[in-house]
């Protein structure tokens, strides 16, 4: 199987692994599964854009929450957004549920948390929702160009608020 993001590794020399599925997967716990990887393994990809049109692409850990207020200082204090799902769709030709970061490459800016470093081998999305791409977070790293950074939220919320976070979350993204 050949997807954009599997071809543009290649071009790039980045060493990889393909992971089909017997099931499509629509959230990084299905990816998880799917791939027989701990979420923390699965990179989420959240697309941003500030007030002057620049993309802002995030990557955190599967089971982490954003802070995007965090990311706007760290962008200079810009207001960015996060991108509707509607609107990835539509305007950057991505599959929903299937965002690769190395699709923004070029033309966005790139963060990375820390934490997503724990892991020295993560998935990321192939662009399909029927497999994912297994490579070093490193690698993944320098290819983008990306910002290591304090990203997501470690705040003490109660699970039933951090559920209502993530849901919301979940909603704009997968």
């Amino acid at each position: 199987m050949e997807t954009v993001v599997t071809r543009f590794l290649s071009e790039h020399g980045i060493s990889y692994k393909l992971k089909r599925h017997s099931l499509p997967a629509y959230n990084c716990e299905d990816a998880a599964r799917e791939r027989g990887v701990r979420v923390s393994q699965i990179v989420k990809c959240m697309v941003g854009m500030d007030i002057e049109g620049g993309l802002h692409v995030m990557l955190i850990p599967g089971d982490k929450i954003l802070k995007l207020k965090k990311v706007r200082s760290l962008a200079g204090g810009i207001k960015i957004d996060l991108i509707c799902r509607e609107r990835l769709a539509e305007e950057f030709d991505v599959v929903v549920g299937a965002i690769s970061p190395t699709q923004f490459f070029a033309v966005a800016s790139f963060y990375m948390d820390h934490s997503v470093f724990l892991e020295d081998d993560v998935d990321i999305s192939s662009g399909d929702l029927t497999a994912g791409v297994e490579l070093n977070a490193v690698h993944l790293e320098k290819l983008l160009g990306a910002m290591r950074c304090d990203i997501i939220s470690t705040s003490g919320a109660p699970d039933h608020q951090r559920g209502h976070a993530r849901r919301q979350e979940v909603a704009a993204y997968l």
